[in-house]
């Protein structure tokens, strides 16, 4: 094929996903015949970025003029790329970039294969001016400071509109550090799973009292769900000493202790496997999977959190004195027994939520409504919960 012919082709291409991805929260489909279908554009890595994007840039309107310059900003066809635009209300963007290259070396370390040989996703961040020259993409933008999104969908919705170019709502997932939204105390919301848009919200209305790690990790926990995880990893249940993620509200904030004393703040790498409360083994703590890491439980009977060992040792599930023996106890004080089910959350990274994305069948990733963009789950971790955990105490959900 002659460079004027594939050029061609390319546009073609372009335009038909114009079509479906240049508007904030429209379908993306590609034209095609009846009962035929759609398309799908080459897309080694798998990460929804189709190859000619990355080598070639984004061209959302088909007129010719790439609109989203990927190669320029990094991408590779063969290494899977995420990009994220950072909208801001002042002085609640992370203070220093410190926490953007923390969020970066989560993805860049990730046990996640590439067709380039090497591991990692590439996370990409753009703050626009306030991130410097690592961080700023040509995106990014300082809001107008509202202290409470109410309702927080409707309003988070209308700030994306008024701040970000629709043309890179392909590529860029959306996120906006704010205060607090739907008076709720909350540390952020991802409003579907996966999608293409979440908040972070730990301002001054509430009273928080903010570190870097609870950027840190309540950034990855929020993407989390918009790339597809869930709190408990297989389900929503939470505060499983098997599930070794900062999904798991018992690590979000502080990270997963390992047995060297540093803190993990990304997705679980490892699955223990599941832990029966009605017959759990002391003998075997979670396993030898869980080597190299420590985890959290509750006693029966208390509502105060017990730090282990290194977890692929003995762990005295019923705190009797005696890591031995078959016991039955309720560790994650869920006020019931049941098998507890884990995850590798790195083999579950769903790519493509909402409108970003072009590989294959655009219609399974176009953005949920505003009556499906429903919070996901019932809670997400408050200042309330927050101020009890931190002294060791499980809130009452």
């Amino acid at each position: 094929m002659s460079e004027k012919s594939s050029r061609t082709k390319y546009l073609a291409v372009s335009a038909a996903l114009a079509l479906g991805l240049s508007g904030f929260g429209a379908a993306a489909l590609f034209a095609a015949p009846a009962n035929a279908a759609p398309a799908a554009l080459v897309d080694t890595d798998g990460d929804k970025l189709p190859d000619i994007w990355e080598t070639q840039g984004y061209d959302a309107n088909g007129d010719g003029v790439i609109d989203v310059n990927l190669p320029a900003m990094g991408a590779n066809p063969n290494h899977k790329d995420l990009f994220v635009e950072m909208d801001y209300m002042q002085g609640l963007l992370p203070s220093s970039t410190v926490a953007f290259d923390r969020m970066v070396n989560v993805f860049a370390t990730a046990p996640v294969t590439n067709p380039d040989g090497v591991n990692g996703i590439k996370l990409h961040l753009d703050a626009g001016t306030a991130g410097g020259s690592n961080y700023n993409l040509g995106g990014g933008n300082q809001v107008p400071y509202d202290s409470n999104l109410s309702p927080a969908l409707s309003q988070t919705n209308a700030i994306k509109s008024a701040n970000f170019d629709s043309k890179r709502a392909a590529v860029f997932y959306y996120m906006l550090w704010a205060d607090d939204y739907d008076s709720s105390c909350s540390s952020g919301n991802a409003f579907a799973l996966p999608n293409d848009t979440f908040i972070v919200t730990m301002g001054p209305r509430c009273g928080w009292t903010t570190t870097q790690d609870m950027q840190v990790g309540t950034f990855v926990h929020e993407f989390g769900h918009t790339l597809g995880l869930r709190h408990g990893g297989a389900d929503d249940g939470n505060y499983k000493p098997n599930y070794l993620s900062v999904m798991n509200y018992s690590f979000q904030f502080s990270g997963v202790p390992r047995t060297d004393g540093t803190f993990y703040f990304g997705y679980s790498n490892v699955n223990p496997g599941s832990l029966n409360e009605s017959s759990l083994n002391e003998s075997n703590g979670l396993g030898s999977l869980a080597a190299g890491w420590k985890t959290k439980f509750y006693c029966a009977g208390s509502t105060t959190v017990t730090n282990t060992g290194p977890a692929n040792q003995p762990i005295d599930w019923n705190c009797n004195g005696t890591a031995s023996g078959t016991v039955s106890t309720d560790i994650n004080r869920s006020n019931s027994k049941s098998t507890l089910l884990a995850s590798n959350n790195w083999a579950e990274i769903q790519f493509g939520g909402g409108a970003v994305g072009g590989a294959g069948s655009l219609a399974e990733s176009a953005t949920p409504s505003a009556e499906q963009q429903v919070e996901h789950h019932e809670h997400e971790l408050t200042k309330a919960d927050w101020d009890k955990l931190k002294v060791g105490i499980k809130p009452a959900h």
